[in-house]
């Protein structure tokens, strides 16, 4: 069955609404369970890679992209590279934002600013953009300091959902709680912790992809809870289905299953400045005792491929072989005790799931069987990220790398001294120069050895151990039409119908 259904949707597919309006037959919201709440509705501020789908209904970004992160316009119409270090958009015209207040150059400047400024978690993005040139009311400039070939994706991504400089300015540059953006649907509610509700938004700019008329995201934390809201008809899109119970929602009535490969990695960070996993040999060793064949069988139920990088083999800059570690715990035993941590003890906090449980013990038990003693802290995504990331509290925590658009955001978040996911601040060694030469490029092709450069880096250095490429196991009621996944594994919902 796993075979089939891989095979079945390794082409991403889609169906396009034919209607004008909203395109519905039935007039309700469209229920969407999602496993964690949003750290905030601002999405220059926001630290989990689990808001975004919760900001797309919201947020367009100034830059969209198709099911294979291939770049498409967006708020932006067209762009072009004038030089190297100019980037010129022409902006859509027409477009308003929630509050009424047009966007256009001077907008886009402003969300820029913001975005390079003060309290913003996603600086480090656009670190090359040195200034912002206003050309005409719907023609904006970037000036860079340096060459990026990340950058336009950048603004497919949080940088690139604009908000209302009118709003912003009201609620003190913070949109947390007062999300105001140009997407199809404009807020509602949040109750923390339970649910997200979205209504249309009349004057949206793209009126012929049909939209419901409202949104709510529930927020069910519990595999077993998602599941049987699926299968009683209480939810219409249900993510993160557990591999255990893929048979289950193939087999029910009434359901579908969509089973994508994708950019999600399984992966175990690492505080490489902690005292207990400082030493990249103990780090190494770590990671030789991981049997990742067998956690993908028996925690994933085989919905993924084996990892050792960020990415998988079905993307363009799929990790080089050359950056691939085996199994072997006996040259992990023989790192620790060259390394003077035999009988290592180490915290490490895990997302609070039944999923992330079952698969944290499999690892639990494979670091003892080379004398690690592992401590399994299980908390919510939004508290873990706080907890590692911000408060440097622990020195391991299990969790997930949703990706980015583009590979040099996803190798900068996490191995740069400034990168998010790096709470050390120690840069890994060789990274930047790797980066840089990249950049010096737009075509993939000759990207490649500059990102394999910089995957061979993060090996060597053990910044993180991947452990799986899962894929997007999704839940479908059989009366949603219209639903198409992407290779990042956040799905946009205009488009979506119901009936």
């Amino acid at each position: 069955m796993i075979a089939a259904v891989a095979a079945a949707t390794l082409a991403l597919s889609a169906c396009s609404a034919e209607d004008e309006d909203t395109g519905n037959d039935v007039d309700r919201p469209l229920r969407v369970a999602v496993t964690t709440d949003a750290s905030t509705l601002d999405p220059v501020r926001g630290s989990s890679g689990a808001d975004q789908i919760l900001l797309f209904p919201m947020y367009d970004t100034l830059v969209s992209y198709e099911a294979d992160l291939e770049p498409k316009p967006g708020l932006a119409e067209s762009w072009e590279y004038l030089s190297p270090t100019e980037l010129q958009f022409t902006l859509r015209e027409g477009v308003k934002f929630h509050d009424g207040t047009p966007f256009d150059a001077e907008a886009v400047k402003y969300n820029v600013e913001r975005a390079k400024g003060d309290g913003s978690q996603i600086a480090p993005d656009l670190d090359a953009i040195g200034d912002v040139r206003v050309d005409d009311e719907f023609t904006v400039t970037l000036l860079l300091s340096r060459p990026d070939a990340a950058l336009l994706m950048v603004f497919s991504d949080r940088a690139g959902m604009m908000v209302s400089p009118t709003a912003a300015e009201a609620a003190g540059g913070d949109l947390g709680n007062t999300p105001v953006g140009t997407g199809g649907w404009k807020f509602v509610e949040w109750r923390r912790g339970e649910a997200i509700s979205v209504e249309l938004f009349d004057d949206y700019w793209d009126t012929e992809s049909a939209r419901v008329p409202a949104i709510t995201f529930t927020v069910l934390t519990d595999p077993k809870t998602r599941m049987s809201a699926l299968l009683s008809g209480q939810q219409d899109i249900v993510s993160s289905i557990p591999g255990a119970s893929a048979d289950t929602v193939e087999e029910a009535e009434g359901v579908s299953l969509s089973a994508t490969p994708g950019l999600f990695t399984q992966m175990v960070y690492i505080n490489t400045g902690s005292d207990e996993l400082g030493d990249p040999r103990v780090r190494r060793a770590l990671s030789l005792a991981i049997d990742r064949q067998s956690i993908l069988e028996s925690g994933y139920f085989g919905f993924g491929e084996v990892a050792s990088g960020y990415f998988p083999q079905i993307y363009w800059a799929a990790t080089p072989k050359s950056a691939t570690y085996d199994y072997d715990p006996d040259e992990a035993r023989r790192l620790l005790e060259e390394a003077g941590r035999t009988g290592l003890t180490f915290d490490m906090t895990v997302i609070a799931s039944a999923d992330f449980a079952r698969i944290s013990e499999i690892l639990k038990e494979q670091w003892a069987e080379v004398g690690v003693t592992v401590n399994l802290l299980p908390r919510e995504v939004v508290q873990q990220n706080q907890e590692f990331i911000i408060e440097k509290k622990f020195p391991a925590m299990f969790s997930q790398l949703t990706s980015r658009p583009d590979p040099a955001m996803i190798y900068r978040v996490v191995g740069t001294a400034d990168g998010f996911n790096n709470p050390s601040e120690i840069p890994v060694p060789g990274l930047d120069e790797a980066l840089a030469d990249q950049d010096l490029w737009s075509e993939k092709e000759d990207r490649r050895p500059g990102l394999d450069r910089a995957a061979q880096a993060i090996y060597e250095h053990t910044q993180s151990f991947s452990l799986v490429h899962g894929y997007t196991l999704v839940g479908l009621s059989d009366e949603v039409e219209g639903f198409e996944m992407n290779l990042l594994g956040k799905p946009k919902l205009v488009g979506v119908t119901i009936g």
